[in-house]
């Protein structure tokens, strides 16, 4: 028992079945046929459609506002010497 293994066949597309049906009548009557307007017409353009552009927040003028870092660091700096210094006093109380 033989059996045979092949690949998918490539389809044709309507315009190539178009144009082979076109040639099997040529053949049989031997006269010069026009092909279809659907065979002859070339493939339709789509136009690409515009997406709008999203606009990215400026954060250029919250980044120049020195004044406002200079606070928030000093902020940041005092809490954390609370927070050492209590953390320094409770271990030397409780040792």
């Amino acid at each position: 028992m033989l059996l045979s293994i092949s690949m998918a066949k490539k389809r044709k597309t309507r315009r190539e079945k178009i144009i082979f049906q076109l040639k099997r009548q040529l053949a049989q009557k031997g006269t010069k046929l026009e092909p279809s307007q659907e065979a002859i017409s070339p493939p339709k353009i789509i136009e690409p459609v515009m997406v709008p552009e999203i606009k990215k927040p400026d954060i250029s003028a919250l980044s120049l506002n020195l004044k406002l870092i200079k606070k928030d660091l000093l902020k940041t700096l005092i809490l954390s010497l609370i927070t050492f210094s209590l953390e320094a006093v409770l271990y030397l109380k409780l040792k």
